[in-house]
């Protein structure tokens, strides 16, 4: 039986925060994720009675936020908290449960910037030019799509010289800090999931401009010491690079989306690239990285007419 007096006055935000607290083994950066959304999505909306809450105020409450943008991503992690909540008020007799299943997204194609051959080239002539071990990085990355807190996660032991791969088993993060001096700190974390722990191979050209800067194996390659290097700092070089190259500033995840797309331009097969991406399916890999430019949908096109012409 429902506790009807505490059902009456009990808010789902407050049902929420009790999920979240007695919710275990969630990394440190998935929970602030889920405090950040609850913050600034749900506290105001949902800080009403469990009881007057119906399939209505959740449909009218996605309709609302699909209308300002808000990505496909963050409304799905927004619906697992809510039902998650729900089910978590019910279980507890602390409210009814709501059935949330015909609650719909609308899809929408993100966005991409994906750096065109031209600055590809203008940025790796820059970054070739006087390399040091911050240049060497952002090319690793080029190179390899590895993600920001990835490659600030790298120590000289992850470089096997020998076998030309690298091996990414942890990544660098900046979280919020609750009751510290600090707002927030620097932290050493596994990487995204199971299969972001990779191996990947290196070029040869960076090995050797990597054997330049080779020091302790237990220091990080871009603070040089065992103290942790801020990815905030290696965003912020990236832009410097852009600038100085003229190209237009985008975010340090371009990287990645220009690596996945000139693989695919070069005819890397896709199950390769998703396991060098460390996606645990081809089809995200499809979905979210790989874009097309319009010179190989040309070329893609002239292949069929004469593939047909030959027939």
């Amino acid at each position: 039986m429902i506790n009807i007096k505490l059902y009456k006055k009990i808010s789902l935000i407050t049902i929420t925060e009790l999920w979240l607290n007695n919710k275990n083994n969630l990394k440190i950066q998935s929970r602030q994720k889920y405090e950040n959304l609850i913050n600034i999505y749900l506290k105001d909306t949902f800080n009403i009675p469990t009881n007057k809450l119906s399939l209505n105020n959740f449909e009218q409450f996605f309709n609302s936020i699909n209308k300002k943008n808000v990505s496909i991503s963050i409304q799905k992690t927004l619906l697992y908290i809510i039902k998650s909540s729900l089910n978590y008020g019910s279980k507890n007799k602390l409210c009814n449960f709501i059935e949330l299943n015909n609650i719909k997204f609308k899809k929408v194609t993100p966005k991409i910037y994906t750096l065109s051959l031209i600055e590809q080239k203008k940025l790796e002539k820059e970054l070739l030019t006087k390399p040091n071990i911050r240049k060497c990085c952002l090319l690793l990355c080029l190179y390899t799509g590895l993600r920001v807190g990835e490659v600030c996660g790298l120590k000289w032991e992850d470089i096997n010289f020998d076998a030309k791969t690298i091996e990414i088993k942890r990544t660098i993060q900046r979280i919020n800090c609750q009751n510290e001096s600090t707002k927030t700190k620097l932290i050493i974390s596994t990487p995204k999931s199971d299969t972001s722990n990779r191996i990947i191979p290196i070029p040869n050209f960076l090995l050797n401009i990597l054997k330049q800067f080779k020091n302790e194996e237990k220091y990080f390659l871009l603070s040089n010491t065992p103290k942790l290097y801020d990815p905030r700092l290696l965003e912020s070089f990236y832009t410097r690079t852009l600038t100085k190259c003229l190209i237009t500033p985008n975010k340090f995840h371009t990287l990645r989306h220009t690596f996945a797309t000139r693989a695919i331009e070069s005819k890397m097969d896709v199950k390769t690239l998703s396991e060098i991406l460390g996606h645990s399916s081809i089809d995200i890999t499809l979905k979210l990285y790989v874009h097309p430019s319009q010179e190989l949908k040309k070329n893609s096109i002239e292949n069929l007419v004469e593939f047909i012409s030959k027939a």
